[in-house]
Order: C-alpha cells, then sequence, then structure tokens
C-alpha cells in the first residue's frame, strides 16, 4: 500500500494526454445527455438556447442534435480519430457555448457582467486547448490544465456569492441533502472558499495546496450530483479527475512564463 500512491501518482502523470482525453469525453458525454433530457438540467439548456434562438428554430430538436453532436465530439476524442481537427471544431464550439452562458445570464438579468457563466465553460476551452497545442506543435502547457479548473472553482464560488453569475443549480445541489434554507446558506459561504481557490489556482499561488483541498470538496460535489442525476456526477466526475491531476503533477505549478519563453515538457512521447 505504501508504494500504491506514487505508482498510481506516476501512471497518471506519464499518460497527461490520453488522461485529458477521457476527462473530456466524460464532460461531453455528461452535457450530451442533459441536452437529450436525462437530468433536471435540461430546463436550463433549454432557457440558454431558447435565449439566443434568434432563428426561432424549435429548440427541444436543437438540443436533440446538440446532444448527439456532444456524443460524436466525446468518442472522436477519446478515440483520437482526425484530433487535431477535431479539437479545432471543438474550441469553437465551446467557446460558442460561453459565449451563450453569458448571454444568457445577460437576457435573464439584464446585467451586461455575467463572465462566470463563461468562466464555466472555461475549463473545458483549456483542456482543449492544452491538447491542441500538443497535436500541433509536440509540446505541453501544464499551466493551461491548472487555470483551467481554476476558472470552474472561480466561477462556482463568484455565482454562490451573487456576483457575474447564476446559481440556482448550486442551491438544487445542496437541497439534495439540506433544507432549502441551509442549502442557501452554505452555498453562499462556501462561495468565498471557491472563489479563494479558484484565484489560488488561476494565480499559481500556493496552487497545489488548493488543488489538493478542491479535489476532496469535487467528491461531495460528484456525490450530491449522483443524487441529482446521473449526467450531472458524469460531467462533475471529469472536473475532479482534472483537479486531481494538478494536485498530483508539480509542472502544473511551475511558472506560466520563465525568461519569455512557455515552460514545456517534450519528454512525453505518448501518441494521440
Amino acid at each position: 500500500m505504501a508504494f500504491s500512491l506514487p505508482i498510481a501518482k506516476t501512471f497518471i502523470t506519464e499518460r497527461t494526454v490520453l488522461y485529458f482525453r477521457g476527462i473530456l469525453f466524460l464532460v461531453f458525454v455528461g452535457h450530451a445527455f442533459v441536452s437529450l433530457g436525462y437530468s433536471p438540467g435540461y430546463e436550463l439548456h433549454y432557457h440558454i438556447f431558447e435565449s439566443v434562438n434568434i432563428f426561432n428554430w424549435d429548440v427541444a430538436q436543437i438540443l436533440q442534435y446538440q446532444g448527439y453532436m456532444d456524443l460524436t465530439f466525446a468518442v472522436l476524442i477519446l478515440s483520437g480519430f482526425a484530433l487535431r481537427y477535431v479539437l479545432s471544431v471543438a474550441i469553437v464550439y465551446l467557446l460558442s457555448v460561453a459565449c451563450a452562458g453569458y448571454l444568457y445570464y445577460h437576457h435573464k438579468t439584464g446585467s451586461f457582467f455575467g463572465i462566470a457563466e463563461s468562466f464555466r465553460r472555461f475549463a473545458w476551452i483549456f483542456y482543449a486547448i492544452f491538447l491542441w497545442i500538443y497535436v500541433n506543435r509536440q509540446k505541453k502547457i501544464y499551466s493551461l490544465l491548472r487555470i483551467g479548473i481554476g476558472f470552474a472553482f472561480l466561477a462556482h464560488g463568484l455565482a454562490s456569492i451573487g456576483f457575474f453569475g447564476l446559481k440556482g443549480g448550486h442551491i438544487e445541489l445542496a437541497k439534495q441533502v439540506l433544507s432549502e434554507d441551509l442549502a442557501n446558506k452554505v452555498v453562499y459561504y462556501s462561495g468565498f472558499t471557491d472563489t479563494v481557490m479558484g484565484f489560488m489556482l488561476v494565480s499559481g499561488i500556493f496552487s497545489r495546496p488548493a488543488a489538493i483541498i478542491g479535489s476532496f470538496w469535487l467528491v461531495f460535489v460528484v456525490y450530491l450530483s449522483a443524487l441529482l442525476a446521473f449526467p450531472d456526477a458524469i460531467f462533475r466526475t471529469g472536473f475532479l479527475l482534472s483537479c486531481i491531476y494538478v494536485a498530483l503533477d508539480a509542472r502544473c505549478h511551475s511558472y506560466i512564463w520563465k525568461k519569455g519563453v512557455v515552460e514545456t515538457d517534450v519528454s512525453e512521447n505518448i501518441p494521440v
């Protein structure tokens, strides 16, 4: 048992590309099932697309197509088929989803400061960019992985406090084990810790301890998600696994810039 953790750490950190392809697979599969109606989150997806539906398309039909497209992305990314082109399209698609989240916040609140709704999608975008850079340049910028999960914590933290985002989904999760009044209080106060951890991860200040603490917190979040609906647990497991990776790999915590050169690691030669 004494050697199990170091062996597991080495096994994971030597397979970074495959590991994060698996994470994106979970994220796309989870969200596909939400769009296909297997989660209460379907209502949120419906309203988000409804708020940007300038062509008056059938929202339910479009969400069904989106669900199948997410499943296609998941399979292609995990298999590694035409990965260079698939990732390029996926990054554009994820950026559009981030923009849609921002526009939905503006539609619902009238405010132009819904940055947390875009931040929610940054983790997937940063993971896809990490893989895209590796596929095209044979480099790995590990800091992108740390910053990606950092934005996820920032998004949930700011929204839970009531700044720049919507916290309804957070309260629905907490209500799985708490009364509504207590759920509101827990979500509010946990927003401060999530925001601090997000800032630490994005900035690189004490980012490794933040990733370790965040991993334990995400275990609880995934548990609550599983009580709510299995698709939510699937895509949040992606966040948990990425946070665990960032906690394990010291390369994620080096400075992004050093003497004007991006820090990368080209020692690993794992096929993609």
